[in-house]
């Protein structure tokens, strides 16, 4: 899977980086019918138990992805295992915050979002990420349900609380005016492969002179290799931030190295740009303006989910499992720490 036109960050339909990062998040969900030789939850939540079965899942699929790179260290290793903790925490704190406000996800409403995803899968490709030993469907289907329940919460008790108004939109644009007055748009293709190696095979491959959508229809395993990697033409800000980095630095007809994200080893070269408008706010109003939403939804979601972590009664039971006890800490009895 990889971040294809619909993988943007925060807007548009969810499309391929949703499911990427789903498939991601159960990585190592495929052994949940073997139980916990622990049954002491790891965390409790307003009494509510975080499971060490959800956490050591969670934190070996997040542990795959942080050391392809090189191997973590065992105090890389344990902060990993707190970041992991924490985004469980909140994520229940959110659940339990959507059962206050009768907020659920319907059958129908979860099919309906299945079937965008499926848009960006050509063929049954979509399909076959399920196929023998692959993932496991229920699952995946649930997970999505929850995540499409905590955007509506979001939604609901985040977002639609804020407002811009245009004044604000005209302080923002001219406080940022060279946003606007740059380069614009850039078009983009890309190669994903799921193996480093193989990846480096395909740079020296293109470096030698082979043709980028030969290499792309034939390798890629992108929603858009059929129009050899094309991305098509996107904003700064549609990508996620690493890749957008990369490719608004790459001149046009330029190769990039091979860069990792959570859906893959990538390689991306710069077909075409467009320059910028001319830089008035009338021209940059509406772009200023959604600009200015998403930063004031994100500062908003901070206080938010501050505000009902700090309401909330939580119990952390240590040492957390995933690894040895470091050296002095060990004891027989875990023990339990409020907050």
């Amino acid at each position: 899977m990889a971040p294809g036109r619909a993988g943007r960050a925060g807007r548009g339909r969810p499309g391929a980086a949703l499911a990427a990062l789903l498939l991601l998040l159960l990585a190592a969900c495929q052994s949940q019918d073997v139980p916990s030789l622990v049954t002491r939850p790891v965390a409790k939540v307003n009494g509510e138990g975080i499971d060490r079965g959800e956490f050591e899942r969670r934190l070996a699929a997040e542990a795959a992805f942080a050391k392809a790179e090189t191997p973590l260290k065992p105090e890389q290793y344990e902060r990993l295992k707190e970041d992991v903790l924490g985004r469980l925490v909140e994520e229940r704190i959110m659940l339990q915050r959507a059962r206050e406000l009768l907020i659920a996800v319907g059958d129908a409403e979860l099919e309906a979002r299945i079937g965008e995803i499926r848009k960006d899968y050509a063929g049954g490709s979509f399909d076959a990420l399920f196929g023998n030993d692959a993932l496991d469907y229920p699952a995946w289907k649930e997970a999505l349900r929850r995540r499409v329940l905590l955007e509506k919460v979001i939604a609901a008790d985040v977002n639609a609380r804020v407002r811009v108004t245009e004044p604000e939109a005209e302080a923002y644009y001219k406080a940022n005016r060279k946003l606007y007055t740059a380069e614009r748009r850039v078009r983009a293709a890309q190669i994903v492969v799921r193996d480093r190696d193989k990846a480096e095979a395909l740079l020296k491959r293109l470096k030698a002179g082979e043709e980028f959508d030969k290499v792309a229809r034939e390798a890629s395993i992108a929603p858009e290799a059929a129009r050899g990697g094309d991305l098509g033409f996107f904003e700064r800000g549609v990508m996620p931030e690493a890749i957008d980095r990369l490719v608004f630095s790459l001149a046009v007809g330029k190769l990039s190295d091979v860069v990792q994200t959570p859906y893959g080893f990538h390689i991306f070269k710069v077909l075409d740009r467009e320059a910028g408008g001319g830089g008035t706010f009338a021209e940059a109003k509406e772009r200023a303006i959604a600009d200015l939403r998403r930063l004031k939804e994100a500062e908003a979601y901070e206080r938010w989910l501050e505000g009902l972590k700090g309401q909330a009664q939580i119990v952390v039971n240590r040492p957390l499992p995933g690894g040895p006890v470091p050296a002095g800490k060990g004891s027989a009895t875990p023990a339990a720490e409020t907050r």
